[in-house]
């Protein structure tokens, strides 16, 4: 079932069948800021208290869109022979998260078919001076939400219309609650290192190897006493992080292109963890390293980039 309704007066579009109600906002960054969760009968996400906190704060809840994700080092790169300035948007003299911010998408489909539900919005880069500004690109973004079951889909489909290639970071921000049990959760994740990060939290292009209680990430570690802001490659690995209780698995796995995690944990696990797909590892235009290694994607005039990120709820019998 999906339904046009309104969150303290701002329209939002609600997806729901009977495993779960999936709550959109387009107008602010197209966030899923809400998953409700009828089988366990509980918020999946952390979702803010209003519009007005999600409006200025719009990276610390639901399902943040970041183009580019993360940090870019005093916002500044150069990319196919031009210079970009990002806003410093960061205390550290740093840009961070992307140029999307909390800025409306439109919607320009939605239905309901055969027990799917889908809503498509699109963000046109050109539209938006001030993002045109530090991108100077006509990049299209379309993201397709899809319900199914406990199953929903994230898919972005970017197109390059400018006559100039694009350098492309893509990535989400996803707030799971652990509701203040940190100890009935674990977390599985294989990958097979942690990028080294300097005093700014930005790699400095050394990759290490997990040691200690990262050592399990394979076959699972409690997240009770973990604190965590750390830079993951997936390498060889299938882009996959699964949170587990002793309810459910919640599953959030990406196409191949997703390349790394950011895990964060917000100082030791309490009430959630922020899991975080990206394309490219954090400041990756300015990294010695190669676009294979970074995942920094050069999107051709004419181009198309599409990929997938799907979180699956499995409930424990």
């Amino acid at each position: 079932m999906l339904q046009s309704s309104q969150w303290q007066g701002v329209p939002i579009i609600v997806m729901e069948n009977d495993h779960l109600e999936v709550s959109l906002v387009p107008s602010i960054n197209n966030n899923v800021y809400r998953i409700y969760d009828k089988t366990l009968r509980r918020d999946v996400l952390l979702a803010p208290d209003s519009p007005q906190q999600l409006q200025e704060r719009p990276i610390y809840s639901g399902t943040p869109i970041l183009m580019p994700p993360n940090r870019i080092r005093h916002g500044k790169f150069t990319f196919d022979g031009r210079t970009y300035q990002l806003d410093c948007n960061w205390p550290d003299g740093n840009h961070i998260h992307g140029v999307l911010g909390a800025l409306p998408w439109e919607v320009v489909e939605q239905h309901s078919r055969d027990g799917v539900d889908t809503v498509i919005s699109r963000f046109r880069i050109a539209d938006h001076p001030e993002v045109f500004r530090q991108y100077p690109h006509e990049l299209t973004l379309e993201v397709e939400y899809r319900l199914t079951g406990s199953t929903l889909v994230h898919t972005l489909r970017a197109v390059n219309d400018s006559n100039t290639p694009a350098p492309f970071g893509y990535g989400l921000h996803t707030w799971f609650l652990l509701d203040h049990q940190p100890q009935q959760w674990t977390l599985t994740m294989p990958v097979d290192g942690i990028w080294e990060l300097d005093d700014e939290n930005i790699p400095t292009d050394r990759i290490l190897p997990l040691d200690g209680r990262l050592a399990g990430l394979s076959d699972g570690i409690s997240l009770q006493h973990l604190d965590l802001d750390t830079v993951f490659r997936v390498g060889a690995n299938a882009p996959l992080a699964a949170l587990r209780s002793p309810d459910c698995e919640i599953r959030y796995s990406g196409s191949d292109l997703i390349k790394h995690w950011v895990i964060y944990t917000q100082g030791e696990a309490d009430n959630v963890i922020c899991l975080e797909p990206y394309t490219w590892v954090t400041n990756a235009p300015n990294s010695s390293l190669p676009a294979a290694e970074t995942g920094l994607i050069a999107i051709a005039p004419g181009e198309r980039v599409e990929l997938d990120i799907t979180l699956e709820i499995i409930y424990q019998s």
